[in-house]
């Protein structure tokens, strides 16, 4: 598995997604409490990714937490550490306004670029390992996770607009939310036909888990790792790992991406937007 990551989420696949360790959200407060020392950090590490991370420096986190400054294989990347040094916080750390205070910490320090802008990410989506369902109507990109619950009502939601070729979806499966988000990524985009084994997923999926329907890929191809891990890394251009992460264009033609489902129904949105195709908007 190639581990070249820029957040937690992608860079801990090692620990996380596609083999094993649970990526959590937390909602935080601010900061307060003393921090963990640079060597209780560096003995965490060590013990939760047996040595394949290390931790060049700490600093103060939100909600007691403390921020480690982490090379992981070469790659900076940062994890938190819980206030008594015993739990490692991988993943989207959220605060109150839905902000993942992880991603701008990266940005602080320098470790990642700035967000992408919508159309360097319509651009590179369109390139992405992703399938395409609808055959005619406007496009949109959608970012999902297997065990994503408003992805599930995305999927439920645009379904009939894309039979009745009102609209097309290109999906883009990532993985950053369980640990069975990886395997079932892989299970989907490693399918012979994709659009097929999505639909298992979420003809399947258990809202009151919050899990997908599909059986997790027991042993992944090289390959569709790979796809699963830059689509995640993707996402995470987009400024937020958050699910589903939409992409399409407005009324006036300019690309657009936003993070979330919006409260007005999808048919009444995609009869107001225009049409993208092949990553940009047709004018």
């Amino acid at each position: 598995m190639e581990k070249k990551s820029i957040v937690l989420a992608v860079g801990l696949f090692i620990i996380g997604g596609l083999t094993g360790a649970v990526v959590e959200r937390f909602a935080v407060v601010p900061h307060m409490g003393t921090e963990v020392s640079l060597s209780a950090a560096e003995s965490l590490l060590e013990s939760v990714t047996h040595g394949q991370a290390k931790a060049e420096k700490v600093f103060p986190g939100p909600g007691g937490l403390t921020g480690i400054e982490v090379t992981l294989e070469g790659h900076p990347t940062i994890a938190f550490a819980t206030a008594d040094g015993k739990y490692l916080v991988a993943g989207p750390v959220l605060n109150t306004q839905g902000e993942d205070e992880a991603h701008a910490a990266m940005m602080k320090l320098g470790l990642i670029p700035k967000s992408a802008s919508a159309a360097t990410m319509a651009g590179k989506a369109a390139h992405a390992d992703s399938f395409v369902l609808g055959t005619s109507g406007p496009e949109i990109t959608a970012f999902v996770d297997p065990n994503c619950i408003f992805c599930h009502k995305f999927y439920e939601e645009a379904k009939p607009l894309i039979d009745a070729g009102k609209l097309r979806v290109r999906y883009v499966v990532v993985a950053f939310l369980k640990r069975s988000s990886g395997p079932k990524a892989t299970a989907i985009l490693g399918a012979k036909n994709p659009a097929i084994a999505m639909a298992e997923n979420e003809k399947g999926f258990d809202e009151g888990t919050e899990e997908g329907g599909i059986k997790p890929a027991q042993n992944p191809g090289a390959a569709t790792i790979s796809a699963v891990e830059n689509n995640t890394k993707l996402l995470s251009e987009s400024g937020e790992m958050a699910t589903p992460t939409l992409i399409y264009c407005d009324q006036k033609g300019e690309p657009t991406l936003v993070h979330g489902l919006d409260k007005e129904s999808l048919q009444d949105f995609v009869a107001h937007i225009g049409n993208l195709q092949n990553g940009a908007c047709q004018k």
